[in-house]
């Protein structure tokens, strides 16, 4: 386990590249062992139909030559039995004794040379009117009455007969297993038969035909019981081959004999067959180098397409770790590396964006603390605050006046609040005390408010709505006379939350209402821009951090007329959840 350990170790270690060339080595290793695999088994497939050929050619051909021998020898039999020799000794009733006699040696010299040509075996005529003839390799037994065995009745319906025994057969001599084959001599005229043809095969001769004639080939015959008649495999092979020995291959095929059924067992020694496997090793070598040369070239190119992208984008983490914001790198890519190359461009553009964003909204956010601090000291909003009480205090109003003061404390504590967010009623109630200040302000102010209940725990950006509402009191009332109206809206809907905050004030000219939109889209197409002038300075720094906090999801709508009235629309995305 110690050294596993030790080997994961060092294996993780490993660079990227050394691991991505190790493990394409790897993976050759294996290619070739598959390979040697693949071309082991296609060798020993090609060995296995070697062998079966060269059995299958054995076997036909010792087959073709032992059953062709005894078709020959059925053929010689009939060839004989109409012979005119033989023929001739069918009439010896009606031939002269000085020329039968010359008949009969003319016939033993024919079976001579009929012996002589066809090897090792014996020729016999027995004729039914007492001529007795044979090759000069033997002498016949004149006590023999062929009529009289019992399978003489089996020879006269088949017209043929094959006997094995042991001994001296049809002659006075002999020992050992011999084979007989006893064919009719028939009258060409009358077609009775007239004698019988006996073939006699020695042992000796059915010695030569299990004879192979080969170095490595080995046979075997046995007769229709199963008893070897001939038997030409060495001791050594057949205890070798008793004992399993793969270099081997037996092979057991039946043999007509012209009416007998023999079996021959070959043995072959596979030893000496060779396999043409030249183009098999050619094949494997030429695979080998070649799978070598592209393994190497695979591990390098995917080595160098693997590693550089990701060696580039470590180094470019590096220089963002190191404060070098905005780093992006060319791609070239199109697939999964180029997918990761966008990626990480998008991400160094987010986090520079987001930087932006946050000292926007950090220098935003600073200045309405600098402007709700103005307020806060606002000579002129205390001052007019302080008429109101005093006013109020003369006219003997001392519970109005001490209810602006805690007013007037209660706008200043909110205002020292520095929460970013803030629930919808701490919201309204900052409306509400602000606007009551107002009253006193302008007396004619109508105001109106439409907020949900199940909206007041939403949180929602502080100082949204206060400088929408000071926008109505400062712009859209100067000069007003008559009845001034404010309308303040928070409705929860399905898909967010809607602000609304209108009134009948002066409203905006089309010159200004266009330059105001203008500015809007203008923060759409660059959130980090700073305002340069102080029109609309509250409608575009209530859009402008909404945009960054929101983007596109936010909704801010403008409606406005000249001397009709303002109505600004903001819709904030969240469903039930905080916005």
């Amino acid at each position: 386990m110690g050294k596993m350990e030790t080997i994961k170790t060092k294996i993780k270690r490993m660079g990227l590249k050394q691991k991505t060339v190790m493990f394409t080595m790897l993976f050759f290793l294996f290619v070739v062992i598959l390979s040697s695999v693949t071309f082991f088994f296609i060798y020993k497939n090609m060995r296995k139909e070697t062998i079966e050929k060269a059995m299958d050619s054995v076997v036909r051909q010792k087959k073709d030559e032992i059953e062709g021998y005894f078709d020959n020898l059925e053929t010689l039999a009939y060839s004989l039995g109409y012979s005119a020799w033989m023929q001739t000794l069918t009439q010896k009733s009606s031939l002269a004794p000085r020329t039968m006699q010359e008949i009969e040696q003319g016939i033993k010299d024919f079976l001579t040379s009929v012996v002589n040509m066809n090897g090792d075996m014996k020729l016999a005529a027995i004729m039914e009117n007492g001529i007795r003839l044979n090759s000069p390799s033997g002498y016949l037994d004149y006590s023999i009455d062929l009529k009289q065995e019992d399978w003489y009745p089996e020879f006269m319906r088949h017209g043929k007969y094959i006997e094995e025994g042991e001994g001296k057969g049809v002659y006075t001599k002999g020992t050992g297993w011999y084979l007989n084959i006893y064919y009719p001599i028939n009258n060409q005229y009358s077609m009775r038969q007239e004698g019988i043809l006996v073939i006699t095969i020695p042992h000796s001769g059915v010695l030569s035909m299990a004879d192979m004639g080969i170095d490595g080939e080995y046979m075997r015959l046995k007769n229709e019981k199963g008893v070897v008649i001939a038997d030409k495999i060495p001791e050594k092979v057949q205890n070798e081959v008793e004992k399993g020995i793969s270099v081997y291959n037996v092979r057991n095929e039946d043999i007509d004999i012209g009416g007998k059924t023999w079996q021959m067992e070959i043995v072959l020694d596979t030893a000496s067959l060779v396999v043409d496997s030249r183009n098999i090793w050619i094949g494997f070598t030429m695979v080998l180098l070649l799978g070598a040369l592209f393994f190497v070239l695979a591990a390098v190119l995917f080595s160098r397409y693997l590693t550089v992208p990701i060696l580039q984008c470590r180094d470019s983490m590096i220089k963002i770790r190191n404060n070098q914001m905005g780093i992006n790198m060319e791609n070239h890519y199109h697939d999964e590396i180029g997918e990761m190359i966008d990626g990480f461009n998008e991400m160094s553009d987010s986090i520079l964006d987001l930087i932006e964003k946050n000292k926007i909204i950090s220098t935003l956010q600073k200045e309405t603390e600098y402007q709700m601090l103005l307020q806060q000291i606002n000579p002129h909003f205390l001052y007019n605050t302080l008429e109101i009480i005093n006013g109020l205090i003369l006219s003997k109003k001392e519970t109005e006046a001490v209810a602006v003061c805690e007013t007037l404390g209660q706008i200043f504590h909110y205002n020292l609040k520095q929460d970013k967010w803030i629930k919808v009623k701490d919201e309204m109630a900052y409306i509400r005390r602000y606007l009551l200040l107002m009253e006193y302000k302008i007396p004619d102010l109508s105001i109106f408010y439409d907020v949900d209940g199940s909206v007041e725990e939403r949180l929602i950006l502080k100082a949204v709505l206060q400088p929408l509402v000071e926008n109505c009191i400062k712009h859209g009332f100067a000069g007003k006379t008559g009845e001034c109206c404010i309308t303040i809206a928070v409705k929860e809907e399905t898909d967010g939350l809607q602000i609304s905050v209108m009134d009948n004030g002066n409203g905006i000219t089309r010159e200004k209402y266009i330059s105001l939109l203008k500015e809007l889209e203008k923060i759409k197409e660059n959130p980090n821009q700073k305002k340069e002038s102080s029109a609309h300075i509250g409608i575009w720094n209530v859009f402008h951090r909404l945009y960054l906090e929101y983007g596109d999801s936010m909704q801010f709508h403008i409606m406005a007329k000249e001397n009709l009235g303002t109505r600004i629309q903001i819709k904030l995305p969240g469903g039930t959840e905080d916005v």
